[in-house]
């Protein structure tokens, strides 16, 4: 029972707490803490972690933080700014003439400001993606499981990777969004990564499966 509550930060009763079919112990994660059974059937969402776990933000690069904020900031650049520029053109070259001029100019506006936003946003992810590949601090983590995430792509739940690090304060849990609907990486494998503050990045290659 001492083990369990040690573990067990929600005092799951015992009758509540799987146990690893290979040695018996607790079961509190998706690799058994003792043995280092692989438990394939059990839900990353529905366990207790044996370490602290810290939600991570990923700095990788990719087409929804990067490409789809371009694409789309561009396209509403290259749609108001000329508007934008054609109205002060209109207002000064017909002064006097309406409010033509000054019209276009409000309508055009929050068209540049979405435009100029989503530009900046990628922008700001880029910086971030350098910052972390530059500074942050290299670690070698454990893939142990993925859920669901709360942002969906086309309909379909992104994934979020549960990986063991072994961090300068002990072992930690990170929970990191993949931006991607499928699972990139072996449970069980290895892989490299830096993290930077409560950003992450994962060096090691993807593998689609």
């Amino acid at each position: 029972m001492s083990d369990i509550r040690l573990n067990n930060p929600h005092k799951k009763n015992p009758e509540d707490v799987r146990s690893c079919p290979k040695c018996g112990a607790p079961l509190l994660s998706e690799v058994c803490q003792f043995c280092g059974t692989y438990i394939g059937e059990v839900a990353t969402a529905d366990l207790t972690p044996e370490y602290p776990l810290v939600e991570c933000k990923n700095a990788r690069l990719g087409f929804w933080n990067v490409g789809f904020p371009l694409i789309f900031g561009g396209i509403f650049l290259c749609v108001s700014l000329p508007m934008f520029l054609i109205s002060l053109f209109v207002d000064s070259a017909f002064e006097g003439s309406g409010n033509m001029g000054k019209s276009m100019t409000l309508f055009t506006i929050p068209f540049m400001l979405i435009g100029f936003v989503a530009i900046g946003i990628a922008l700001r992810t880029v910086f971030r993606h350098l910052q972390v590949k530059k500074h942050g601090v290299e670690r070698s983590g454990v893939v142990y499981g993925y859920m669901d995430d709360t942002v969906a792509y086309n309909g379909v739940n992104g994934q979020k990777v549960k990986i063991l690090v072994d961090t300068s304060e002990g072992k930690k849990f990170i929970l990191l969004p993949l931006g991607s609907t499928s699972k990139q990486y072996e449970v069980n494998s290895t892989v490299e990564l830096k993290l930077k503050d409560n950003w992450a990045l994962i060096l090691t290659k993807k593998v689609n499966w």
